[in-house]
């Protein structure tokens, strides 16, 4: 067991006097609505949850942003060993519904304990991590401390500024050194911050930044080039996700394009599979030829929609489509996912409500990689804009980099776990 500096004894020390302050200070939290009432003795190192049997790596981050910018390397690390376990915990209160909706499945979320020894102590001795991985700038010493005592391995990761981030460490290097030296390896964002990694005595890797990514979708190669060879060059735009609201308006704007783009084809994906018939029947009242996806050994030269049920054959469409429109966004429900179809190509069109993903949403149209639109006028202008293949390449090209920006950041993060992860850890 590796030995205790003095700074380590005194930071101990000074902790559990002002213990009682940071009860204090949670109740005040708590008060001005900054906690979880219904959370608190996860602060307190006391969990809300049951420990999975078997092998468990840790995250910890800031906020909902940072927790967010694991989902590709929880996602990639999962495809390799899906038996693994994941906690991550925030020191801010997140959006709980956002975690679920944007994680992983099955990934839990706790909040950090206090950085006092007794917080700690019961933390670790409840989830027993077989691995930490730190992506915050913010250390806490008597954790990433205890962490080192217990021979957890651990890994600082992205980080930028952890001078700005820690100021009692310019007072106090007794305590910063012997911190960042606990960890078995840092990496961080770029040489600004390695200089001051090394500053402290730590040895230090560029990594890039984390960005929030999506896991490619799976797609059948075959069936694509032979759907190719059937369309024979036809535009072809995607509405995906569709929810049962926006079925009509996205029929009715593809009758509409239909006058301004010859050949136009629209791939149809509602939200809910069960809501294929009435897709079906949508288009017979107006007059649109149709094709289940189920059904297209042959193609009429006259089809005018495809409807497809289910979501297995998303990657296929995307690829498929110049231009795809991500529904639940023209009616309050907040939008889906549009990273996956950044990431295979598809120029994005979207409705105002997107709420649940409004930060991804964002750098895409700064990127001039997504267009907003807000009815079916507005929809059949952009559609119609969008299906020139000169406009929609260079969208999907700004669409792909900020889909990919993060990407050599997670392969090292992914790479780092690989290394440090315990050979013996029970899975």
């Amino acid at each position: 067991m590796p030995s205790k500096s003095l700074g380590e004894t005194l930071l101990r020390g000074a902790a559990r006097i002002t213990a009682p302050l940071a009860q204090h200070d949670l109740a005040r939290r708590v008060a001005r609505g900054d906690e979880d009432a219904s959370r608190v003795d996860e602060r307190r190192g006391k969990p809300g949850l049951p420990r999975p049997v078997g092998t468990l790596i840790w995250f910890h981050v800031k906020d909902l942003k940072g927790a967010l910018n694991l989902v590709g390397i929880i996602g990639q690390c999962r495809s390799e060993m899906p038996e693994i376990s994941y906690l991550v915990t925030t020191q801010d209160q997140i959006q709980d519904f956002v975690f679920a909706l944007r994680m992983p499945e099955g990934v839990l979320h706790q909040y950090a304990p206090f950085d006092k020894p007794a917080a700690v102590e019961r933390f670790l001795d409840h989830w027993m991590p077989d691995i930490c991985v730190w992506v915050d700038d913010v250390l806490m010493p008597v954790m990433n401390s205890e962490v080192s005592t217990r021979n957890i391995p651990a890994i600082l990761a992205n980080v930028a500024d952890v001078d700005q981030a820690n100021p009692q460490f310019r007072w106090l290097p007794s305590i910063g050194k012997p911190v960042l030296r606990s960890f078995n390896q840092v990496l961080v964002s770029d040489e600004v911050a390695l200089k001051q990694v090394k500053h402290f005595g730590a040895d230090a890797t560029v990594m890039g930044i984390l960005c929030e990514e999506a896991l490619a979708l799976p797609h059948d190669e075959k069936r694509r080039s032979r759907l190719a060879k059937q369309l024979d060059g036809r535009p072809v735009w995607l509405a995906a996700k569709i929810s049962s609201e926006e079925i009509d308006l996205i029929l009715e704007a593809h009758r509409t394009a239909l006058r301004h783009t010859h050949r136009l084809m629209l791939i149809i994906v509602p939200a809910d599979p069960e809501e294929t018939d009435r897709i079906a029947e949508g288009c017979k009242t107006i007059g649109l030829h149709f094709k289940h996806s189920s059904d297209l050994d042959d193609l009429p030269p006259r089809t005018d929609v495809i409807i497809a049920k289910g979501f297995d054959g998303l990657g296929l469409w995307y690829q498929m489509a110049a231009v795809c429109f991500l529904g639940g966004s023209l009616v309050e429900r907040g939008g889906h996912p549009p990273l996956e179809a950044a990431n295979l190509g598809s120029a994005i069109m979207h409705g105002p409500h997107v709420d649940n993903y409004a930060d991804i949403y964002l750098r895409l149209r700064d990127a001039g990689a997504a267009i907003e639109v807000a009815s079916v006028s507005s929809l059949v202008e952009a559609v119609t804009e969008l299906v020139i293949p000169d406009r929609a390449a260079e969208m999907a090209h700004a669409g792909w980099m900020v889909s990919s920006e993060g990407a050599d950041a997670t392969d090292a993060l992914v790479e780092a776990i690989w290394d440090h992860l315990p050979m013996g850890a029970p899975l």
